[in-house]
């Protein structure tokens, strides 16, 4: 160990941020995680602070090298797994003009078929491989735009989270990487360029945009002065692009070569398919990415909230569970998921759609809200747990089932996120989606994956594949219960009657 060297990885998450100090075989030895808020100022609307997010970044990394005890003198390299997009506005001296906008706010939705009409839906699918929806930057940038102009004209920057964080840690120039620049909507993904007509439809003009590295973890700078000192690094320490949450959990998940299968179910929740072609989705549904630093693309749909629903409804309605958790030193998911074992597959007739965030993925439906179905005097609160798990995962297998008809070809899912730590609902996923589910002995993903794009970017592995190979492996493997398909597919069914007998009625 006293001649190994060390890689950090920091996720700067939606809803909290972790940095983890790995070996160069992906060991961690050192982590922190805290948590940190978003902003509603109203309805649909989301947003999120400098102060609330930025000083917890700084803080986690010092916290995890003194937690790791290292040499800090062998730390190679860091990277940031970054949220995308997350809108953001400077002026000329590179200061925050407002509040950062979270890639869940849903105030561009009126845009969205106004931006359709005026580019063409199938053009600019073709162009960007984004269905154009919710998650999109241009209906967010579009709102902008047209309720605050005096800060729009002024911006000298118009960026999102994985180039404000390296240029506030030392980069010498704003970068962003492919995963986080297509994951706006407004990248060609074919060119693997800014479109420049896109941007003309929103009025952007691409002077004040990142530049885009095509090389994984290119180093843009080192790490300073005060910055470092607060993040306890030594002087020096190179910085790496990284990327996307996302892209770097897959790539954490050992996703390189093309039909790999990750599924992320954290806050936000997608599954991705690795492609050799950035082949298109006939029905518009899944977003098409450049797989960033392996030379192919991935295709994929997202959920909204995923495993955070979960959370919500620990925080709403869990207090006892997480009290107890508190006091015996369990997590208290831990107790839920064990609650909903107690109840049956279909959750005693109880449907939960997970909708927190509106409807995305299969959906497409920006106004889609959660509801619980089927309660009776007779429903247990483990009949409930069980609803809100099975709810999540349907809606992953809404996702599967899109994939499937637009001609991808899906065999052994690596789940990574919160889901991944649950034998329970790790078992439920795989008898729900009929797929064997592998989990990582790293359950680290999002951060192993930067610190694999720092390692790549300063020469400890060779390349993406090498770093997938050294730091990545699978503990533990989850076979369909081939006797349970049925009742699932029966709650399934339910699941989008639930949904479809709400859709033009009540949203």
């Amino acid at each position: 160990m006293s001649n190994e060297s060390y890689l950090i990885g920091i996720d700067a998450g939606t809803t909290g941020c972790k940095t983890v100090i790995f070996t160069e075989d992906g060991k961690p030895v050192g982590m922190d995680y805290r948590e940190y808020p978003s902003l509603f100022p109203q309805p649909g609307w989301i947003e999120q602070s400098y102060d609330d997010i930025i000083p917890p970044l700084v803080e986690s990394c010092r916290v995890a090298i003194n937690k790791s005890q290292i040499d800090r003198k062998k730390i190679k390299g860091l990277a940031f797994s970054s949220q995308a997009p997350l809108l953001t506005m400077l002026d000329e001296e590179g200061f925050l003009m407002r509040d950062f906008v979270s890639w869940q706010d849903l105030r561009g939705a009126p845009y969205i078929p106004q931006l359709r009409e005026a580019y063409g839906a199938d053009k600019f699918y073709a162009e960007t491989g984004d269905p154009l929806n919710t998650n999109s930057a241009a209906p967010k940038w579009a709102w902008l735009r047209d309720n605050e102009p005096g800060n729009f004209e002024r911006a000298r920057w118009l960026l999102s989270e994985q180039e404000y964080l390296l240029k506030l840690w030392g980069a010498e120039d704003y970068w962003t990487d492919l995963s986080s620049a297509s994951r706006e909507g407004m990248l060609n993904v074919d060119t693997m360029e800014w479109s420049k007509d896109v941007h003309d439809l929103v009025g952007l003009p691409l002077e004040k945009r990142a530049k885009i590295s095509t090389t994984p973890g290119q180093v843009v700078g080192e790490i300073t002065g005060d910055i470092a000192l607060r993040a306890g690094l030594p002087d020096g320490v190179p910085l790496s692009i990284g990327g996307h949450d996302q892209n770097c959990s897959t790539f954490g998940g050992g996703a390189v070569k093309g039909g790999d299968t990750v599924m992320v179910m954290g806050t936000f929740g997608s599954c991705y398919v690795v492609m050799d072609e950035p082949k298109r989705d006939p029905a518009r549904k899944l977003v098409v990415k450049p797989n960033h630093g392996m030379g192919n693309w991935t295709i994929e749909a997202f959920s909204n909230t995923s495993a955070s629903a979960f959370r919500w409804f620990r925080d709403t309605f869990s207090d006892l569970e997480t009290a107890a958790g508190l006091a015996v030193g369990i997590d208290p998911y831990e107790f839920m998921t064990r609650q909903a074992s107690q109840s049956t597959i279909g959750a005693n007739g109880v449907t939960f759609l997970p909708y927190l965030a509106g409807a995305a993925g299969a959906r497409q439906n920006s106004g889609a809200r959660a509801n619980l179905f089927g309660m009776s005097l007779s429903t247990t609160k483990a009949d409930v747990v069980r609803a809100v798990l099975e709810g999540i995962c349907f809606e992953m297998k809404d996702i599967i089932n899109a994939q499937k008809a637009a001609g991808i070809d899906i065999e052994t899912i690596r789940l990574v996120g919160g889901a991944a730590k649950s034998p329970v609902w790790s078992q439920m996923l795989a008898d729900a989606l009929g797929h064997p589910i592998e989990i990582l002995a790293n359950d680290q993903a999002g951060c192993l994956g930067a610190a694999m794009y720092a390692g790549v970017g300063v020469g400890v592995y060779d390349s993406c594949e090498e770093a997938a190979e050294r730091a990545v492996a699978v503990s533990s493997r989850y076979e369909p219960d081939t006797t349970k398909a049925r009742e699932y597919d029966s709650a399934f069914e339910t699941f989008v009657e639930s949904y479809e007998a709400l859709e033009g009625k009540l949203f």
